[in-house]
């Protein structure tokens, strides 16, 4: 990616200074440039236009189908209210052992 990018940068340094050099302004080179280039509004219908149906119909079921997925992976995030009917006293453990107050000692005789 970054060769990409380093050849980005020298070509375009290359095509400023062969601008300079051939004595024309690069600021109104780009203007004109800008200006030739159709405008996102006028190009998208041409350009959905251009796409076949069927690749149309499958690229908006894939789009809709990973909408879907991250609102579900988001609802699923979602805590949710508990059904839960168990108190506090219910998730306690039960005490092993005789209850000295309701349970009298045993006479070993």
């Amino acid at each position: 990616m970054t060769v990409l990018l380093r050849a980005a940068l020298v070509i375009g340094v290359l095509s400023y200074f062969a601008l300079l050099r051939a004595g024309t302004d690069p600021a109104a080179e780009a203007r004109r440039l800008a200006d030739a280039v159709p405008s996102a509004q006028a190009a998208l219908p041409a350009a959905l236009d251009a796409v076949p149906a069927e690749a149309r119909e499958r690229a908006v079921r894939a789009v809709l189908a990973r909408g879907l997925m991250a609102e579900l992976s988001r609802r699923a995030a979602e805590p949710t209210a508990s059904t839960d009917t168990l108190e506090e006293t219910d998730r306690q453990p039960a005490w092993r052992g005789a209850d000295p107050q309701r349970d009298p000692p045993v006479d070993p005789r």
